[in-house]
């Protein structure tokens, strides 16, 4: 935990059992201590610095720091989860493998997906499960496990760049963290959809996105632990609307094409009558932009890759993409572990970002499906009886009940 609190602009300074090794060493993790066990063949400050504090970028600092390699993670944002650009809802997968604090979460088992009539089917499968959550403290949560594995994690830093790609790589850092001449071995970009590290190594941008908006509201004890999700080609057109009792608060939100305008104060006028919205206090609001063209295909150079919503990691058709940052950053710092400690590529060790590819799902059905929802009149469908409500609820469970790979 840290000493000096969630604000601090620094993060958590190394202690005794919780320390940077050695500069220009990888190292392993014995009985609390860290041993050198091998020297790379430039200097460098860490081993791998992580550009970005969220789901993706502390996962892969977590198993890298876990694997014995020097890691620092830098996020300009002050503090974890100061501005959240996520609903955090988790797929039961994700859940499981964060295994996240009981008070940070709340359990829904059935979920109702609403036509533009507000009719509707209920879907409950056994033993699954979604988690909504308090998604600014599960992020600190998971900032503590990252700091605990051995990661230094600091805040209130920009990533502007890097000054060369020369040897130990010199990063151009701002804000009141920065620390003059930070250099790494290896760089992951895990900084949201528009990804500053993407632009400064000159890799693939996402250029199809959804635009998401949502607000909290003051929760009521009767919202029960239902997802409700509405097809609203006119609040929605290209996604849905959700209302999600959430932990502390009931989320109401949209995403939509990204050149389309989000009235979200209409969409909550509408279903008003079914949750009584008008009777309570905003609490937050908050927005982003998604990714939905899959993978990107240059999302990895010589030393550096991108993982999570900075590489498109995102189901192309539920804009889902936490569990993809658990499962793939974790993986990305496996095969950096085992690429810096083999030699690198001189020395026959495959790129991380080689490791990455081969076992990202290609995600055709997806992307098939995502365009059929852009393309298709699904809601028009529904309204004058060409859709039959087997056939969608058939369509829904396969959206909403998929084993998430």
């Amino acid at each position: 935990m840290s000493t000096c609190g969630a604000r601090c602009p620094i993060g958590n300074r190394p202690t005794a059992s919780h320390r940077r090794v050695p500069a220009g060493t990888s190292a392993e993790r014995t009985g609390g201590t860290l041993t050198a066990v091998g020297a790379s063949r430039e200097s460098a400050d860490y081993d791998l610095v992580v550009v970005g504090a969220g789901f993706a970028g502390l996962a892969c600092a977590r198993r890298a720091a876990e694997r014995g390699l020097s890691v620092l993670v830098l996020e300009r944002q002050s503090e974890p989860g100061e501005r959240i650009h996520t609903t955090g809802i988790l797929v039961k997968e994700a859940w499981e493998e964060w295994a996240a604090p009981a008070s940070l979460v709340r359990r829904i088992r059935r979920v109702r997906v609403y036509d533009p009539r507000h009719r509707f089917v209920e879907l409950e499968r056994d033993s699954y499960f979604f988690m909504a959550t308090d998604t600014a403290g599960l992020l600190r949560h998971i900032v503590d496990e990252t700091r605990r594995s051995g990661a230094e994690v600091r805040f209130g830093v920009p990533f502007e760049g890097v000054a060369s790609t020369a040897g130990s790589m010199p990063l151009t850092l701002a804000g009141s963290g920065a620390a003059s001449g930070v250099t790494c071995r290896f760089l992951v970009g895990a900084d949201g959809a528009r990804s500053r590290v993407a632009e400064s190594f000159g890799l693939d941008r996402n250029r199809r996105l959804l635009k998401g908006v949502e607000w909290e509201y003051e929760p009521r004890s009767g919202d029960g632990d239902c997802l409700h999700c509405f097809i609203d080609p006119e609040c929605a057109p290209g996604y849905i609307g959700w209302v999600v009792p959430g932990v502390g608060a009931t989320q109401v939100g949209l995403a939509l094409h990204r050149d389309r305008r989000a009235d979200l104060r209409r969409f909550s006028e509408k279903v008003d009558g079914l949750f009584g919205l008008s009777g309570r206090r905003v609490l937050e609001k908050r927005g982003g932009v998604i990714p939905i063209g899959g993978r990107l295909r240059n999302f990895h150079a010589d030393r550096v890759l991108l993982v999570g919503d900075a590489a498109g990691m995102v189901s192309p058709l539920t804009a889902g993409g936490i569990h993809q940052a658990y499962r793939f950053g974790k993986l990305a710092a496996d095969a950096i572990a085992d690429h810096l400690d083999g030699g690198g590529s001189d020395a026959g060790a495959p790129h991380p970002g080689d490791v990455v590819r081969r076992a990202y799902p290609n995600h055709t059905l997806k992307r098939a499906a995502r365009w059929g929802f852009d393309h298709l009149p699904v809601a028009p469908a529904l309204q004058a009886g060409l859709l039959s409500w087997n056939v969608f609820r058939r369509l829904a469970e396969t959206v909403f009940f998929h084993r998430s790979r």
